[in-house]
């Protein structure tokens, strides 16, 4: 009953998932029509592992999971791809699954060691593409949401990252588990409780994907609207730089939901030449320079009143919530705000004995 229950795990994940998202299909933004795409194959994907542990598979079933299998990482680096740039022709995307298409029609015609070496290899190149290509354009995505919004939670795609090294891992530990399992039960016992992980990481990516709503559409028109503000002399570093600290000084940086294009029309110049000057200077990104100077205040704000709530003073210092707060306090002191708080409590104590 349970192996029958973890080897059917991914299949009723996937295609409740698939059909969450198909419900809304017409209203998703291209990323989650892409995921959309994703789920459908990978519901086929693991009904095949499904049979396949509870009864085995025919021939052209088996040519059909091998499809469905070599079609999954590039469904997903295109998913990757229509989260970090301009959004692209889907269909013209499906022309990087024909070699999946060629290696399973291969196996269907011309059965054999040849076909399944083959489909090894080629999982094995897109596994690693997709790893390679796919984190560092997530990576690349980041540090210019990081450059353009002082607030980078739900825009960012950390969480995506984090479940592409996991997807990797997980599949090399179930390749050794597949070659293995077909000689050896335990093995094969083994390789049914990865599919309970790989159910568990596709649910994950699913509700992530369906709780994204940051778009790669909003961010081009963010920094679009940026790049048409009027530019002022850009050789003037020095005033650029005093009008920057001005607004600093003016606590501008408080306004939440604070992005480099205000900034930008603040100063009189254009969003990638603040960006630049930002990154030059200080050596950091515009959201790092934000959050720092707003922790800064949240920081003389516990001083002058040490007993006001946690949540008065994230709202106070322009953070969209506690947790980004809570984050970036962690970042850029080391320890929590009560932890800090507490920490220069004892110093006073230790500096100013009572006597």
């Amino acid at each position: 009953m349970i192996y029958t229950i973890c080897s059917t795990f991914p299949f009723i994940v996937c295609l409740c998932w698939f059909v969450t998202f198909m419900w809304h299909f017409r209203r998703n933004d291209t990323a989650k029509r892409v995921l959309t795409i994703f789920l459908g194959t990978s519901s086929v994907l693991y009904l095949c592992h499904a049979f396949y542990f509870n009864g085995g598979l025919a021939h052209w079933a088996d040519c059909l999971w091998a499809l469905c299998s070599l079609s999954v990482y590039p469904l997903y680096y295109i998913y990757i791809t229509h989260l970090t740039c301009r959004p692209l022709n889907i269909v013209r995307n499906m022309l990087c699954l024909l070699p999946a298409t060629a290696v399973a029609l291969a196996m269907f015609l011309f059965p054999g060691p040849e076909s399944e070496i083959a489909r090894k290899l080629l999982f094995a190149i897109q596994v690693l593409f997709v790893l390679y290509f796919g984190y560092r354009r997530l990576q690349a995505f980041d540090k210019e949401v990081a450059n353009v919004y002082a607030d980078t939670e739900g825009r960012d795609t950390m969480a995506v990252k984090k479940l592409l090294l996991a997807f990797v891992a997980t599949s090399l530990l179930s390749a050794v588990a597949n070659v293995v399992g077909k000689q050896n039960v335990a093995a094969s016992e083994w390789l049914v409780g990865m599919l309970v992980i790989f159910g568990l990481l596709l649910h994950a990516l699913s509700f992530i994907g369906y709780c994204r709503n940051f778009t790669t559409e909003q961010y081009n028109l963010d920094t679009e609207e940026g790049d048409e503000t009027s530019i002022a002399d850009q050789s003037h570093d020095s005033m650029l730089g005093r009008n920057i600290e001005l607004l600093t000084a003016n606590h501008y940086f408080l306004n939440k939901n604070l992005k480099i294009t205000d900034l930008a029309r603040e100063v009189g110049s254009c969003r990638t030449y603040v960006s630049q000057y930002i990154n030059t200077t200080y050596g950091c990104s515009f959201s790092d320079y934000v959050n720092m100077r707003r922790i800064e205040f949240a920081k003389q704000l516990l001083q002058d009143e040490p007993n006001i709530k946690m949540s008065a003073v994230a709202e106070a210092s322009g953070f969209s919530n506690d947790q980004a707060f809570y984050r970036n306090f962690k970042k850029f002191c080391g320890m929590t705000p009560s932890e800090w708080l507490e920490k220069e409590k004892n110093q006073i104590l230790h500096t100013h004995p009572t006597e």
